[in-house]
């Protein structure tokens, strides 16, 4: 695999140094987003059990959640709650401390806002005008971000799930071989982006801070409909920083089935190339959702299956070539269409010490592990690019090594901050010759005197590059 084909990514919008941040408009690389199942176990124990997670939130720096999680009762739950979430909304879950306790941890918060067209899993919500589909998402994702925000919690972006497929009436014909009736269902990404484009600036007027990307199907919403879709969105004034796949391998196997044949090669690297040219980062979701003949409903099975398919499918990208920027590693089957107290899940919450069980940790910890390999491949033919690497031990005391790649002589600069923002410690201010380097930091400020436990963030500029990772101390 290449080192190159995918980066664990985060946003850091408020942690940079007060003079920088006005000139931060791209995301930074290199960080990792996890995704609970909705109303899930491994949710929950997240705040209940922190011990179980004492290795993997390390590891993590955006915990996402969907707005069916997070909203006045879980806005998705409050569609169909017997059917969407049962009792386990996180309202239900866990106290409203949840978020700060994030925030302690240095995670910040995703939202993935489901965007509401008519629907065509989801039958609580009738053919309806497009305005009134349209305030339904715009009105839920305020309320989530406001509950999020006044409950302790930073979010870090906002994406809007799936807005193009919710409209597609061959989406649904693809599924079931019939003509959906309702007359709302558009063939027209002009008329979608129309209604995308004024929820992109309403929720900018209300949230300015937050950066608004797109999560969409494929193979389902093809590659040359996701590049006219960024231009219908360009043209009336809109650009995404990032755009993710939900995609992975049975996905694309069942396609392939039916005759519709998909390369995630070409494709991806298709709309990478298209994406990069406009500053818009590109991502894939890692998961391994197997689905039955039934429409919206997955094949049951077990946590090692599961485990095992995901790890594949981040193979699978990674053999692709392409170079992503993001990558969110997700933990769930499908909760839709469940009943009684909470959905279908793969119990990756189990104990992380037991090497035959496949949890959260060992889901984050081996992808990551694919990715490390990798990149060492690579470094074996000389840097060919920057790159700035996780610290090593992380977290640590009383030392730690940070590694970064300089492809060809400059000027580096690598400063350590904490949460605020402030300059802790200045570790390397000079020229420096092409390689791999290896800087040692004794947790010590520029004074030479001990810095305190905590969450640090280790930046480097060099050059043009910047870039910017989480560093734990625990003294």
């Amino acid at each position: 695999m290449k080192s190159a084909a995918i980066y664990m990514t985060i946003l850091l919008w408020t942690i940079l140094p007060v003079d920088d941040i006005s000139a931060q408009t791209q995301l930074e690389q290199d960080r990792v987003w996890f995704s609970p199942n909705t109303a899930s176990v491994d949710m929950l124990e997240m705040f209940t059990a922190p011990e179980k997670w004492d290795l993997a939130r390390e590891k993590i720096d955006v915990f996402k959640f969907s707005t069916s999680q997070v909203g006045s009762g879980g806005w998705g739950c409050q569609l169909n709650p017997a059917q969407i979430c049962g009792e386990n909304y996180l309202d239900n879950l866990v106290d409203v401390d949840a978020f700060s306790i994030l925030g302690h941890w240095g995670i910040g918060i995703g939202i993935e806002s489901f965007f509401a067209g008519p629907v065509v899993n989801a039958d609580p919500i009738e053919c309806s005008t497009a305005q009134s589909v349209f305030n339904l998402s715009l009105n839920g994702a305020i309320n989530v971000i406001q509950n999020v925000e006044a409950n302790g919690g930073i979010v870090r972006y906002l994406a809007m799930d799936e807005p193009i497929r919710q409209w597609l009436p061959a989406y649904y014909y693809i599924y079931t071989g019939q003509t959906d009736p309702r007359p709302c269902l558009v063939d027209s990404l002009e008329i979608i982006a129309d209604h995308v484009a004024a929820y992109i600036l309403q929720m900018e007027s209300w949230f300015p801070e937050i950066p608004i990307g797109h999560i969409e199907l494929y193979p389902e919403v093809s590659v040359g409909q996701l590049k006219d879709w960024v231009i219908a969105l360009e043209d009336r004034g809109v650009s995404l920083p990032f755009l993710h796949l939900d995609v992975n391998g049975p996905r694309v196997d069942q396609y392939n089935s039916w005759g519709i044949v998909t390369d995630i090669a070409s494709d991806f690297a298709e709309l990478k190339s298209f994406l990069e040219d406009r500053g818009i980062a590109f991502g894939v979701i890692i998961t391994d959702i197997q689905w039955n003949s039934q429409l919206w409903e997955p094949d049951a099975y077990d946590d090692q299956t599961y485990y095992e398919g995901a790890i594949d499918w981040s193979e699978s990208v990674n053999a692709t070539g392409v170079e992503l920027d993001h990558v969110v590693i997700q933990s769930w089957v499908h909760p839709y269409y469940t009943t009684g107290p909470g959905p279908k899940e793969v119990p990756v919450n189990l104990p992380e010490d037991d090497p035959a069980v496949y949890s959260h940790t060992r889901l984050v910890n081996d992808a990551l592990a694919v990715i490390t390999a990798a990149e060492a491949e690579d470094a074996d033919e000389g840097p060919g690019r920057f790159m700035l690497y996780q610290n090593v031990p992380n977290p640590f005391n009383p030392s730690t090594t940070i590694r970064f790649d300089l492809p060809g002589a400059t000027y580096v600069r690598l400063c350590v901050y904490n949460v605020k923002g402030e300059l802790v410690s200045t570790i390397v201010d000079r020229q420096m010759t092409e390689g791999r380097k290896e800087i040692n930091w004794t947790a010590t400020g520029s004074g030479g005197q001990p810095v305190s436990s905590g969450i640090y963030f280790y930046r480097l500029v060099a050059g043009d590059f910047t870039q910017t990772r989480k560093i734990v101390l625990l003294r």
